[in-house]
């Protein structure tokens, strides 16, 4: 279905449910607003924040009209994004070449999610947790604090002193009193070392109480954190109510992703890096050397790399830059690493090690966005209904340039002459306009003597330091009227009478 096809269909499609005011903003922020094809679904929220983000709310004084016009801009560039691949301007290798680095990074990114990240987002992962959530920690703490800048030999006989403290505890000796003696955390010492209980929401905040909540009853345990050591006995564990695991997963699921985010990450940084041996590199000096050379160069990743490069190629010195065990760089390549995976960022000092490591990590991510591809992670990233929001202001760009902009006539002086003649009407009517400076006094004799002395030859503007400037329109009715104004044109006849 072409976009044009869908025009009579957007009735059928809008659900507009804009409620000012609501009284349950989170509840309402979920409502579908407009759906299209019963598989793309624009959100209150969605909407609300392409309001906001794009100004909506200062162009229309009406915020119901600011609404209604972003969702019709959205509608719209939906529909041409569906239109882009029905078309298949998505194959046009021409056309995307600008959006393709683009595209590979949100393949890498996706790759770490699917490999890494989200095996930790499964169902085992999410019911474990959840039954890990009906408890409540009581717990009694010791806390002993680092000195600041604290030497080695500081920091050993703070750890002498809590170790024998935690001996003393596990020996029987009464854990108040202890606290009592030692801690140097007022709550703890002065309440038996007893602290608040802990729950789940609070053991996801911080890392200390992650560990507590997760020890058993009687466990005594020394926690180093960067301030201070911690001696601490869980005292007893109460179960607790849970609402039911529908509910609450999302929150479970946005848990997962932050407490296996970093050890992700590290195994992800891990992989990354044995992409490549790097103990069988060679690298080539003389083609190092000339791609120094043209760095130097503000504008070379900006504009100029591909012409120097593809001339280079043309005239038969494609040099080879790098080899290893799985292939090599040559200038060809280095095009394709350009274009397609990663662009240097703009420097004035750009040397040989800067660039040798440009182009390992281009050669890598390459090596990745293959894998990715591989595993037909592409189709997620690159579709009509793409959630990424740079893609889908470009495809919708893309799609402007290939579909819209390649119908606009060239603008030729005869071109130009024929619009001008068939919409001079409507385009470029000018309207009746008229400037004044106007004086207002509440006090008719004030205002008779300023008269005077503007008859005496005294300028309007040297009278008093302060006046006004209004300014009238008459439209095609012959009506007048404020210009950009809601105030009555009170003055705008006499305005018009002497202008």
């Amino acid at each position: 279905m072409k976009l044009y096809q869908y025009v009579s269909f957007l009735l059928c499609i809008l659900l507009i449910l804009i409620i000012i005011g609501c009284a349950n903003q989170s509840h309402q922020d979920q409502n579908t607003v407009a759906t299209i094809n019963n598989d793309y679904h624009i959100s209150f929220s969605e909407l609300k924040k392409y309001v906001y983000g794009n100004l909506y709310h200062k162009m229309y004084p009406d915020i119901s009209e600011a609404y209604n016009n972003a969702l019709d801009v959205m509608i719209t560039d939906q529909l041409k994004r569906i239109d882009f691949f029905e078309r298949g301007l998505y194959k046009d290798t021409l056309l995307i070449k600008n959006i393709n680095r683009r595209i590979n990074e949100e393949l890498i990114i996706s790759y770490f999610h699917t490999q890494f990240l989200d095996k930790y987002i499964t169902e085992e992962y999410i019911q474990k947790m959840y039954n890990n959530m009906g408890k409540e920690v009581n717990y009694r703490q010791i806390v002993l604090f680092k000195p600041e800048n604290a030497s080695n030999e500081q920091i050993d006989l703070l750890v002498i002193r809590t170790m024998e403290i935690k001996k003393e505890i596990e020996q029987g000796k009464d854990f108040g009193k202890l606290a009592l003696q030692y801690s140097q955390q007022a709550e703890s010492a002065h309440n038996d070392g007893y602290m608040p209980p802990l729950t789940w929401k609070q053991s996801i905040t911080n890392p200390l109480y992650n560990i507590i909540y997760n020890l058993k009853v009687g466990d005594v345990r020394v926690l180093d954190t960067d301030n201070a050591y911690y001696i601490v006995n869980i005292t007893d564990i109460n179960k607790i109510d849970v609402e039911p695991l529908d509910k609450i997963r999302d929150n479970i699921i946005s848990t997962l992703k932050k407490q296996y985010m970093q050890s992700s990450l590290n195994e992800f940084d891990q992989a990354f890096k044995k992409l490549i041996d790097e103990k069988s590199l060679v690298w080539y000096s003389k083609a190092l050397n000339k791609l120094l050379e043209w760095s130097q160069d503000p504008d070379f990743y900006k504009e100029k790399y591909e012409d120097i490069l593809q001339q280079a190629i043309r005239k038969g010195n494609n040099m080879t830059i790098l080899t290893y065990s799985q292939g090599k760089v040559d200038f060809k390549t280095y095009l394709r690493l350009l274009d397609n995976i990663l662009i240097p960022e703009a420097s004035e000092y750009i040397t040989q090690d800067d660039i040798k490591n440009f182009i390992l990590e281009a050669v890598r991510n390459d090596i990745m966005v293959k894998k990715a591809k591989e595993l037909n992670l592409l189709k997620d990233i690159f579709n009509s209904n793409t959630t990424n929001p740079v893609l889908q202001n470009r495809i919708v760009w893309l799609y402007n340039q290939a579909v819209i902009d390649s119908q606009i006539p060239k603008a030729t002086p005869k071109a130009l002459e024929q619009f001008y003649n068939a919409n001079k009407d409507s385009l470029y009517y000018q309207l009746a306009k008229v400037n004044i400076h106007t004086i207002i006094y509440s006090d008719k004799e004030k205002a008779n003597n300023k008269w005077e002395e503007i008859k005496q030859g005294i300028p309007f503007n040297q009278v008093t330091n302060r006046y006004l400037v209004k300014t009238f329109i008459r439209d095609r009715k012959g009506k007048i009227k404020s210009y950009l104004s809601k105030e009555p044109p009170f003055l705008g006849k006499a305005a018009f009478k002497n202008r």
